[in-house]
């Protein structure tokens, strides 16, 4: 969907070494003539990366009045936002100059963490609504009732427009940069999470040589996912990752504990003459005399070898 707020380019321009949090490489994120800020990759304390921070400037305009947002935010390693602050001595304001309240700031919070929030379906003209009697009244406008509860009363806008910054064109840019950081520590910490979206990430970020490089963390993310993660990650894997001793292994072992589906789209990925003695027992011992699709591939794999 186009967002009219964020015309935009990015611009990623790499320097420095991941050495210590003063050396974090950062990028410029372009949004629109308006927007622009720099994103700084963030390392934990081992200097590993951690996520992405950016001291963010913007001009919100309402009617016939601008005024400038400077905020401070923060994702994690795969876009998501995570938490804001404020600069010292400059408090978010509603109209007419109204500080926020501790409530208030709780609530953008919760705003802005809902990446599946209504404001990603609105343009900005479309927020309020016109309440004028006559056409010689001043502009007065009330908050369409589809967003009420996703934006705070008297900052509208500026609720629409840090969310889209939050939430829109950054978080694509944010995760082509994770991509270009991986390493063994990196996608290890990744996995170690337990997060599943982010290891739908990794799964689907991978080029076939990532899948080699990091099996061992692949395959540990398949142990621990739920529902169809498994599945999912096998039909990503190619097919020469498969056929290594370490992964048969790994699916000897585990064949037992995949549902139905998982079985399945494994069974449709091995080639019968690479199969592992341990693999091949492992899946013969669900053979039976029932007509069905996993019978169908488990005699087709031993096919001569039963």
């Amino acid at each position: 969907m186009i967002r009219r707020i964020l015309y935009f380019f990015l611009l990623i321009l790499f320097f420095g070494s991941f050495d210590s949090p003063e050396t974090a490489p950062s990028f410029n994120i372009v949004l629109s003539d308006s927007v622009k800020f720099e994103t700084v990759l963030r390392l934990d304390s081992l200097g590993l990366p951690d996520g992405y921070k950016a001291s963010v400037l913007t001009p919100v305009c309402e009617a016939d009045k601008c005024y400038a947002i400077e905020i401070l935010l923060n994702w994690d390693l795969i876009g998501r936002y995570q938490s804001f602050d404020t600069i010292p001595g400059q408090p978010l304001t509603k109209l007419d100059h109204e500080p926020f309240i501790a409530e208030d700031y709780q609530k953008l919070h919760q705003i802005l963490v809902n990446s599946n929030s209504a404001l990603a379906s609105y343009k900005k003209e479309e927020l309020v609504r016109d309440t004028r009697t006559s056409s010689i009244d001043g502009f007065t406008g009330a908050t369409i009732r589809e967003i009420k509860e996703s934006v705070i009363s008297g900052a509208v806008y500026s609720c629409y427009t840090l969310w889209h910054i939050a939430n829109g064109p950054v978080v694509d840019s944010l995760q082509v940069t994770t991509r270009t950081v991986f390493s063994e520590a990196l996608v290890q910490k990744l996995v170690g999470m337990g997060d599943q979206q982010v290891n739908y990430y990794i799964i689907n970020t991978f080029s076939d040589e990532d899948f080699s490089t990091y099996m061992t963390a692949v395959l540990t993310a398949i142990e621990e996912g739920k529902g169809y993660f498994a599945k999912n990650a096998i039909e990503k894997m190619p097919i020469e990752v498969i056929n290594l001793e370490e992964a048969q292994f790994f699916f000897a072992k585990e064949f037992d504990r995949f549902n139905y589906f998982t079985q399945v789209a494994l069974l449709e990925k091995l080639d019968g003459s690479q199969l592992t003695d341990s693999l091949e027992i492992s899946i013969k011992s669900h053979l039976d005399d029932r007509n069905s699709h996993k019978n169908e591939l488990i005699r087709k794999l031993v096919e001569g070898q039963l």
